[in-house]
């Protein structure tokens, strides 16, 4: 082998020894670099979440402030990608005032919990005292010492919300088939179940109205039933009528 041959050949192999060399410099820089950041990510305390970094939206009224933020007070110190925003979103779920909520990451150490609220549409007595405010699937809201003065005030079971629901349900169709002037002399409305709706009307008489079917019919009934006193009027067969003192 000829000296210059032996020469260009030693100077291949250390080339290939340089790039070896760059190579796996660059791929320990790389994981370095990844380790680094998966540290910054998942362990370090650089990207956790801090309590004055929690915002939330929706709440007010009926859905304590308080509270929600206590449902994400465990995760605090977390680093932010290792927060489980299911487990938050599940806790300020189980309040009864929340209908729905979404809580969102938002860099570099907070979180966002945004709640849509129960909107109650009765009041319903309580037994002892108070009335509940009961949102249109029937979900008890909450409890308060008066019926605030936009709800109407109704009686339904509350045992439970697949039972209150039918009958508040019932109940609400009912008022809505009102006309304005019938609806003006109604002081309550009440079901013991969806097939058995009662208004007690501003002079105390009685309107058996049954279910929410043929709403229309009981109306125009009821009318001209009212032009003659009793104490009881049945329209909850529309086509045979009843009234008693």
């Amino acid at each position: 082998m000829s000296t210059g041959l032996a020469a260009r050949l030693a100077e291949k192999a250390a080339a290939d020894r340089r790039l070896l060399l760059h190579r796996t410099g660059v791929a320990l820089a790389v994981l370095a670099l990844l380790g680094g950041l998966a540290w910054v990510l998942l362990l370090s305390p650089l990207l956790a979440l801090r309590a004055d970094s929690i915002e939330l939206a929706g709440v007010g009224g009926e859905v304590d402030a308080a509270q929600v933020r206590a449902a994400v007070e465990p995760e605090i110190g977390t680093p932010l990608l290792r927060v489980d925003t299911s487990a938050v979103a599940e806790r300020v779920a189980t309040l009864p005032a929340v209908e729905q909520v979404q809580v969102a990451r938002s860099w570099p150490h907070g979180v966002t919990v945004t709640v849509v609220p129960r909107e109650p549409v009765a009041a319903a007595p309580v037994e002892g005292g108070g009335w509940v405010l009961l949102d249109d699937d029937g979900v008890q809201v909450t409890t308060v010492p008066e019926v605030p003065a936009d709800l109407p005030e109704v009686t339904v079971p509350l045992s439970t919300s697949a039972e209150t629901a039918p009958a508040l349900e019932a109940v609400l169709s009912v008022l809505g088939a009102l006309p304005p002037d019938l609806l003006g002399q109604v002081a309550k409305a009440g079901a013991t179940s969806a097939e058995h709706v009662t208004l007690t009307l501003a002079d105390g008489a009685t309107v058996r109205w049954g279910d929410a079917g043929e709403s229309q019919l009981k109306v125009e009934v009821l009318s001209v039933l009212r032009q003659q006193p009793a104490g009881v009027y049945d329209v909850s067969v529309p086509r045979s009528p009843t009234t008693s003192a």
